[in-house]
């Protein structure tokens, strides 16, 4: 399921998403607010090696380097430091990995933290807005007993000034 939007709508959805990469610190979500502040040195760090890695740019500057590994240890144009097995190769791949499955890890725990939050923020949220749709619907419970008397009241007037007009009726015949 796709969603279309005018060329307008594109235009202002790009704007938005790049001033949104441009000034982070404008966005004031208290639940944003909240998991910035009390965010550590190595929290952030995590954050922002995570976003690095799970990018095309890495993955393509990743590409890129092996490709120019394999090539140079396979046609020679310097000395072969990792001939063909490449156990050097593989050695670099296992520290690599070392370490990013634990700072993954650490950003996903921080997100799922986020994400707790947020629904705790919404849940909160929805418990004020229902607090006062009751105070609405009491509200207008108390004015519709308020127009009802006032409906009987005008009722009585009506009654009252139809009889006397029936009665100086027949009192005129």
């Amino acid at each position: 399921m796709s969603v279309r939007t005018s060329d307008s709508g594109n235009t202002a959805l790009k704007k938005a998403l790049q001033h949104r990469k441009l000034y982070p610190e404008e966005h004031k979500h208290p639940v944003n607010v909240l998991h910035h502040d009390q965010a550590t040195f190595g929290e952030m760090l995590a954050d922002k090696i995570s976003a690095g890695i799970g990018s095309w740019t890495f993955l393509i500057v990743q590409t890129c380097a092996v490709i120019c590994w394999l090539t140079l240890n396979i046609i020679g144009f310097m000395r072969h430091w990792d001939p063909f097995p490449f156990i050097l190769l593989n050695l670099l791949f296992s520290v690599q990995a070392a370490y990013t499955g634990p700072v993954l890890l650490l950003a996903g725990n921080r997100q799922a933290q986020k994400d707790r939050l947020t629904l705790e923020h919404a849940a909160y949220e929805a418990d004020k807005a229902d607090e006062q749709n009751v105070e609405i619907l009491k509200a207008i419970e108390k004015n519709t007993e308020v127009t009802l008397s006032i409906l009987r009241h005008v009722e009585s007037l009506v009654t009252d000034h139809v009889a006397q007009s029936q009665g100086s009726d027949t009192a005129r015949t």
